[in-house]
């Protein structure tokens, strides 16, 4: 089997002294970590919704694709390990924040994100500038880490719209009857009605 070992040297008053330790479970750690973020980065490729994780310290240490493909975030600004705020940061100098009134009060409201995220599940729906809607959730994680998905639900948004506009229709014509309009479920209780009835 394959050992790792640590070697120092020291001179003496004759020469050198040599210490070796092992550091074989070191190494093996190292390894099965690196293997669990390799497979972690695997699982969460393939995701639509970005992924964002920040180690305690609040420094990126994972992310997906999806990540850079929702936010046209370089790779190379993501590889580097920005801190949480680093990343905001260039989020609303892209314009893929909600449009901030000031700094100062869009800079409380990310503190507050990160706050709310690290303490428990939040959920916030940001309508971007260029007319997009994401839905951004934070998550705690052991040891002080904190996730963040990023999905866009633009599409979900619009068809919300159209559907309760369809229905806004439906009520507009139906009150616009002069005879009176009621309808029954099958236990007989009244559904809707229209203002003639």
């Amino acid at each position: 089997p394959q050992r790792w070992l640590e070697v120092v040297s020291r001179p003496v008053e004759h020469g050198w002294v040599h210490y070796a330790t092992s550091i074989d479970s070191l190494v093996n750690a190292e390894m099965a970590q690196r293997n669990f973020v390799q497979t972690l980065t695997k699982t969460f490729a393939d995701l639509p919704i970005g992924l964002a994780i920040f180690d305690r310290q609040r420094h990126l240490q994972l992310f997906n694709p999806a990540l850079i493909d929702l936010t046209g975030l370089p790779t190379g600004f993501l590889t580097a390990r920005p801190t949480l705020f680093d990343l905001l940061d260039q989020l609303r100098e892209s314009r893929m924040v909600p449009e901030p009134k000031d700094f100062r009060s869009w800079r409380q409201h990310m503190n507050n994100l990160e706050s709310a995220a690290a303490t428990g599940h939040h959920v916030e729906t940001w309508s971007l500038p260029g007319g997009q809607t994401y839905r951004v959730t934070g998550r705690p994680h052991p040891d002080g880490a904190v996730a963040f998905l990023f999905e866009d639900i633009t599409s979900e948004i619009s068809l919300t719209r159209k559907f309760r506009a369809d229905l806004s229709l439906g009520e507009n014509v139906i009150d616009g009857l002069d005879d009176g309009l009621a309808a029954f479920s099958s236990s007989g209780q009244i559904l809707m009605t229209n203002q003639s009835y």
